[in-house]
């Protein structure tokens, strides 16, 4: 079976870090948000990889993930341009589907959903994954009756449901037939959930599977650091490939090759990249440092900070920096949210 990963959008709630690439770029647990993606996708058996392109600097994401052999897949792009909709994205792939089912994948969630491969064997034309939400008005959501799919509305005005489809979907081809038909909708875009009703309205099947727990739409700086904070949780194991000297390292810690510990105390969950250098510091849990940052003198919690940033007398928490970015000489806990190539002194 074939995966699709959608990589569009504009990434407005997370400005200014989107200004200069795609949000599902940001690292988080020491890897893009779409790389968390295409990993599941490949070890449930999908090898065959389609990235859909948005218009924000698309050039980042076809030189990060190449052909895909380095990640064990084979990768095809294709240019969805400006965006209108879920399923004007998902229009875009239909001369290159070659399987008689396709799967679907928002590249900027994060669904911990171990059974895939079993939603793969889907019955009837489409299959999506559920959960359950406090606030269905932001989400499309899924009316269910004796077990079947019978309405779906993007972000319902009225509560008519609280399962919210988490942005996992599986189709047959026939769903090229359906979207073909459609008609923007208020919002000016062709939605996803207007053409899987299209095919209910067919009398055709849609599966469904219900998801228990947490699941993540990084859309905002605040789902950023919760989901960064969840796969170290889940994922983060005790691995030091660095130096680490005079320094305290405590539980589950990632310590990539190249990275420098020096007269410093890491409390895990918590990952440091490639190249990066802690000095005189204290990096607490849930955070993630990127590759080749030098941080000093400093104290660092529950915070992303992304590659090649310079960090040297602040304390912070709850807190994402940008590529490239310096933040020096603070002396209080700041909480703070930084774009690329920015300079903040404090």
């Amino acid at each position: 079976m074939q995966g699709v990963i959608l990589h569009g959008g504009q990434g407005t709630r997370l400005r200014p870090l989107t200004h200069t690439g795609p949000k599902q770029l940001i690292k988080i647990a020491g890897k893009p948000v779409s790389q968390w993606v295409l990993e599941q996708l490949r070890d449930s058996g999908v090898h065959d990889i389609i990235i859909i392109l948005g218009d924000n600097n698309p050039n980042k994401v076809v030189e990060y993930y190449g052909d895909g052999s380095r990640f064990g897949v084979n990768i095809t792009y294709v240019y969805q341009g400006k965006a209108r909709g879920l399923a004007d994205a998902v229009y875009k792939v239909k001369d290159v589907i070659t399987e008689d089912r396709f799967l679907v994948y928002l590249g900027d969630n994060i669904v911990p959903y171990d059974n895939l491969s079993s939603f793969l064997s889907f019955k009837g034309s489409a299959s999506i994954l559920l959960a359950k939400v406090d606030n269905p008005n932001r989400f499309g959501v899924a009316v269910i009756k004796e077990g079947k799919v019978v309405k779906l509305v993007e972000k319902p005005k009225e509560k008519i449901s609280d399962l919210a489809l988490v942005g996992v979907y599986a189709f047959t081809k026939e769903i090229f037939d359906v979207i073909e038909d459609l008609k923007p909708s208020w919002r000016g875009e062709l939605e996803i959930t207007d053409a899987i009703q299209g095919l209910i309205d067919r009398g055709r099947e849609v599966d469904y599977s219900i998801i228990d727990g947490w699941w993540k739409d990084t859309g905002t700086p605040k789902d950023i650091l919760e989901a960064n904070s969840f796969l170290l949780d889940r994922h983060a194991e005790r691995k030091i490939e660095g130096e680490v000297r005079e320094s305290s390292v405590d539980g589950r810690v990632v310590i990539e090759e190249g990275a420098l510990v020096e007269n410093s105390t890491i409390r895990g969950p918590a990952f440091i990249g490639k190249g990066s250098k802690i000095v005189n510091s204290y990096i607490g849990p849930f955070t993630s440092i990127g590759d080749n940052c030098e941080v000093k003198n400093s104290e660092i919690e529950y915070s992303v900070i992304l590659d090649n940033v310079k960090v040297d007398g602040v304390s912070m928490m709850d807190s994402l920096i940008g590529n490239n970015s310096s933040v020096v000489k603070g002396k209080r806990w700041v909480k703070l949210i930084i774009g690329e190539n920015s300079r903040v002194e404090l």
